[in-house]
């Protein structure tokens, strides 16, 4: 007789959970806020959002992880979600930011620092801090990634290209510089720079790992040297750092 109460005991407990979890108003949803950058974000929000938290919103605890997570990778966006116990949602949405863009399989591509890559698609993301220079890719060693639609990881190295930049910024022949281009030669980075000033034009091929033991002043203040010197002497030229600690100067 015992048992039996019990089992009817258990029974009043779920028929009150699941009545309260169907019928019950005061678990819809209806304390949240959605903090969006544009309307596209909002809407597409809506059109993924589960239903099932609008009438019953403790699944929000639950569901707010998928709902980031989808919204990350269709769009360039990042998803904050923040709760009480007492059932109020605030949903931030934010673009990422664009750090560089890369020029790979004939479209041009947003990366942010952290390694997010997505198609550069003007006035859809916040791209104002990006580099000025559009970055060419020839080849990539690396695999590739299983699609390449919305957001995935970058197959390039993200760290590769801020140790260029960190290295060579603040030298007027990088500042110079209108399209860089990197590829693979002989198993190592090669980097191949446009440039120009006036009317000169430039291209500066280099390849790091050859200079490593160079003079004390550094690669990038020889190249300095090189270039602000031929600038006073006119035409256009190639300067060639390919070669181990020797420098190539030839007519463009």
């Amino acid at each position: 007789m015992r048992r039996l109460r019990g089992i009817y005991f258990l029974a009043l407990i779920a028929g009150c959970i699941f009545y309260i979890r169907d019928y019950r108003y005061w678990f819809a949803l209806d304390d949240y806020q959605v903090k969006a950058q544009s309307q596209i974000m909002e809407q597409r929000l809506w059109e993924i959002f589960p239903k099932r938290c609008l009438t019953f919103w403790p699944y929000m605890y639950s569901d707010a992880q998928g709902i980031k997570e989808f919204l990350e990778r269709d769009m360039p966006v990042i998803v904050e979600t923040e709760s009480s116990w007492t059932g109020k949602f605030t949903i931030k949405i934010e673009w990422l930011k664009a750090w560089i863009k890369v020029q790979w399989r004939g479209k041009i591509w947003c990366i942010s620092r952290d390694g997010k890559m997505w198609e550069d698609r003007p006035g859809k993301q916040n791209d104002k801090e990006a580099e000025r220079l559009i970055w060419k890719v020839n080849e990539l060693e690396e695999e590739e990634p299983p699609h390449i639609y919305g957001v995935f990881e970058t197959p390039l190295s993200t760290e590769l290209i801020a140790s260029f930049i960190d290295e060579f910024r603040g030298f007027k022949w990088f500042e110079a510089a209108d399209e860089i281009t990197l590829e693979r030669r002989a198993g190592m980075d090669l980097f191949t720079l446009k440039l120009s000033s006036g009317t000169q034009k430039f291209e500066v091929m280099l390849q790091r790992e050859k200079y490593k033991a160079y003079e004390e002043q550094g690669i990038g203040q020889s190249i300095e040297n090189i270039f602000l010197d031929l600038i006073n002497k006119g035409g256009n030229h190639i300067i060639d750092a390919t070669y181990e600690g020797k420098f190539s100067v030839r007519n463009l």
